[in-house]
């Protein structure tokens, strides 16, 4: 078995809500081209062909068996393995990334996207931040072994702004983002108590979840909309 089984019957691959998701991207056309980067198994396409009913979703992951769960799931969207650093199509009207733009880090996304985008386009991405600059050894440890830059908000956005991008919004998922990424996952991992397989991923989100539990209210996942300068 694979990293890719322990997902299996859960949408969610990282903190994540509609509400915020449907609020970043409020004006957005309903003949809008959207690209969702890093779509892991799919858990924001609803929300997303929510709002452009009349237009064109591209969804692609690097996992090809969450891209074909989005294939069965979801027709209407054009599912594809791809990197997100070299997205097929475009121009997009919007590009989205929840929780995923760590993987290439903000540099090598957004230098990628820029071309893109198109002309009044916008990015918007959730990434994991500091919610101040002191913080336990429990997070500190946490930050570390994930490969998690520590920096705070501002940190985020002067790397944004380092390439060539403005920051239009932003805000904090609420704690509901989290739950609704963390409970079906233990109850997965309840699930999977006994997979030898898996025991080291498992005991790994368990930390991961206790982390949360003790020290949620040190770190968040923060939305920022970015339009290229």
């Amino acid at each position: 078995m694979s990293i890719f089984s322990l997902f299996e019957g859960i949408d969610r691959c990282a903190p994540g809500d509609a509400a915020s998701l449907t609020r970043a991207c409020a004006g957005l056309a309903p003949t809008a081209r959207v690209l969702d980067a890093g779509c892991g198994r799919g858990a924001d396409l609803p929300a997303l062909l929510a709002l452009v009913p009349e237009g064109q979703v591209t969804a692609i992951d690097l996992a090809e068996p969450f891209i074909a769960s989005i294939r069965a799931r979801f027709p209407t969207v054009l599912a594809n393995v791809a990197d997100m650093t070299d997205p097929p199509g475009g121009p997009y009207d919007l590009i989205w990334s929840g929780g995923a733009i760590y993987g290439p880090r903000i540099g090598a996304a957004f230098s990628a996207w820029r071309a893109r985008l198109a002309p009044r386009g916008r990015v918007v991405f959730t990434d994991l931040v500091l919610r101040g600059r002191e913080v336990s050894p429990e997070v500190a440890g946490f930050f570390s072994a994930e490969g998690i830059a520590s920096r705070d908000v501002a940190g985020l956005k002067a790397e944004v702004a380092a390439m060539g991008w403005r920051c239009v919004d932003g805000f904090w998922l609420p704690d509901s983002a989290w739950d609704a990424y963390y409970l079906p996952l233990e109850q997965r991992l309840d699930a999977l108590a006994d997979d030898s397989e898996l025991a080291e991923f498992v005991a790994g989100f368990r930390r991961e979840i206790a982390v949360w539990r003790h020290h949620g209210t040190e770190y968040g996942y923060y939305l920022i909309v970015a339009v290229p300068e």
